[in-house]
């Protein structure tokens, strides 16, 4: 499984002959020009999106197709059921509109489970292949300074719950949010994931350009019984 973090929270995980594209934010026109040319060439494709937030969907998914490296290529796109009320009318397009707490089967090979999200959308859990990757999109503990502790801590009860459908499994790579604009506190997601849930590999996301500030949170002392397992490489092989 040969595994990319695009930007922020976009990932793309190759396996088989199959890529599988997550929440792609390009954000610039270099950058989608750059993701599009490592889409190039998949016998098939899968586009999640975890919901319709400007920094997790963008409405260049639907036209995928017509990029010359996919015109042969079978898409499916796995998506919040808010995110496939935004794809053109009479689109013909292959779309699993994903309700939360829901399991999908997708072709023969790859089962979704769904989890709610703390903030809007959902999080994706997939088996595919022998191997199961969780994507959080916005499913984390928002513990944000400035506001009433009682609504962090609604967000950290919330969190645990939804979680509750991923204890016992075994999760091979799992990429989840870390906030430095929380301060201290933007690590919490990880760390109760980690505990409750677990994980062989976990890649931070969620953090745009600050990459710095998303480093110092992994070393915080919150995180340090997992401290190997978090990885902050653009590309890697697991």
């Amino acid at each position: 499984m040969h595994v990319t973090h695009l930007y922020h929270s976009g990932f793309l995980i190759e396996l088989g002959g199959s890529k599988l594209l997550f929440d792609w934010f390009p954000e610039t026109q270099e950058r989608a020009n750059a993701d599009l040319a490592l889409l190039d060439g998949a016998e098939k494709l899968y586009v999640f999106s975890s919901h319709a937030h400007h920094d997790h969907y963008t409405p260049s998914i639907w036209n995928l197709q017509r990029y010359r490296g996919l015109a042969d290529t079978e898409i499916t796109y796995i998506v919040d059921d808010e995110v496939a009320a935004l794809a053109p009318a009479g689109n013909g397009l292959d779309i699993v509109a994903c309700e939360p707490e829901m399991v999908y089967e997708i072709d023969d090979d790859m089962e979704v489970t769904t989890l709610e999200s703390t903030d809007e959308g959902i999080a994706f859990c997939v088996d595919v292949l022998g191997k199961t990757v969780y994507h959080a999109g916005d499913l984390s503990i928002w513990w944000w300074p400035e506001r009433d502790e009682s609504l962090n801590v609604l967000s950290e009860q919330h969190f645990l719950y939804f979680l509750q459908i991923l204890e016992g499994r075994h999760i091979d790579l799992a990429m989840l949010p870390i906030t430095p604009r929380a301060g201290a506190d933007g690590d919490r997601g990880i760390a109760a994931f980690m505990e409750r849930v677990g994980a062989d590999v976990v890649v931070p996301m969620h953090y745009r350009d600050d990459r710095a500030g998303a480093m110092a949170l992994a070393a915080s002392e919150r995180l340090a019984p997992w401290r190997e397992k978090i990885r902050f490489d653009e590309e890697f092989e697991l």
